[in-house]
């Protein structure tokens, strides 16, 4: 079941099926460089996510979601929730193949992730965290309304936190400027 199909991607709920592909994205240490401790994953770690992603559809109703390709359902990327744990918030997520870069997908699809959060999962608050050199996302993450609230050090590395509220997402004005 599809959460949000637009013309040049399709968001749903991950599948053990998924792991190939999903291994073929996060295996591109490029892809990968601003994402968690910028290693790739392993093909076992690709798997536990899958799994851990289907406990937390079962537990919290949401969590990291398929970005697939609309017309032959392949994997170009991930997008979704973590759950609160660390972070006191739903933390969004997101990563897209290289092949996808540079065409507004990222915008689409964080916007698409913060409507399902805000609208079907009734979130109040989502937090955005950021790797300060990763320009791109940050554009993406702007784009999209999410606001800087502060910059601080996380292993040694400048990491941006973004936030956004359910009552601005909703807004009319923030629908147009996002």
């Amino acid at each position: 079941m599809a959460i949000h199909i637009a013309g040049d991607f399709a968001l749903r709920r991950m599948r053990p099926d998924d792991a190939p592909g999903l291994l073929a994205v996060c295996s591109d240490p490029v892809v990968m460089r601003h994402v968690g401790d910028g290693t790739v994953l392993t093909s076992t770690q690709v798997e536990n996510w899958i799994a851990n992603s289907a406990g937390n559809y079962s537990r919290v109703g949401y969590g990291s979601f398929i970005v697939a390709d609309p017309v032959d359902d392949r994997v170009i990327g991930w997008g979704g929730f973590v759950p609160p744990g660390r972070e006191a918030l739903p933390e969004i997520i997101y990563g897209l193949a290289r092949n996808r870069w540079g065409r507004g997908i990222g915008r689409r699809l964080a916007r698409a992730l913060l409507d399902y959060g805000f609208r079907e999962q009734g979130f109040a608050r989502v937090l955005a965290t950021v790797d300060a050199g990763n320009h791109a996302s940050i554009r993406i993450l702007e784009g999209a309304g999410m606001r800087h609230e502060a910059t601080s050090l996380e292993s040694g590395v400048p990491v941006r936190r973004y936030l956004l509220e359910r009552g601005a997402w909703l807004t009319p004005r923030a629908q147009a400027s996002a």
